[in-house]
């Protein structure tokens, strides 16, 4: 499998019984040559912010499980569908909190 793209984005930061953290989404993407399949990889979590703070990753209950995206296609549109499919599950999790849509 070859390697398209690694990211993740800090979509704004939340305050939950263990702390103020951010709330994070992130992708990974490879693509399948002999299949000509493209598989992307999404993950949602939490991450405590604070410079006293050992960084680690959880799940609050209303974040999107995680998922795995395939989809057929050409090695040129792997990077492409990639990132829609990113921006796709960032939208999802940034809905999914709801301290991020407080006035």
């Amino acid at each position: 499998m070859k390697h398209v793209i690694n990211t993740s984005e800090v979509l704004g930061t939340v305050d939950v019984p263990e702390g103020v953290c951010e709330v994070c989404a992130s992708a990974d993407a490879g693509y399948d040559e002999a299949v000509g399949r493209l598989v992307v990889r999404l993950e949602s979590f939490l991450r405590p912010i604070g410079l006293r703070v050992k960084e680690r990753h959880f799940r609050a209950d209303w974040l999107p499980e995680n998922e795995t995206v395939s989809e057929s296609g050409a090695r040129e549109e792997s990077h492409d569908v990639s990132r829609e499919i990113f921006q796709i599950w960032v939208r999802k999790v940034r809905e999914a909190a709801p301290q991020l849509h407080r006035v």
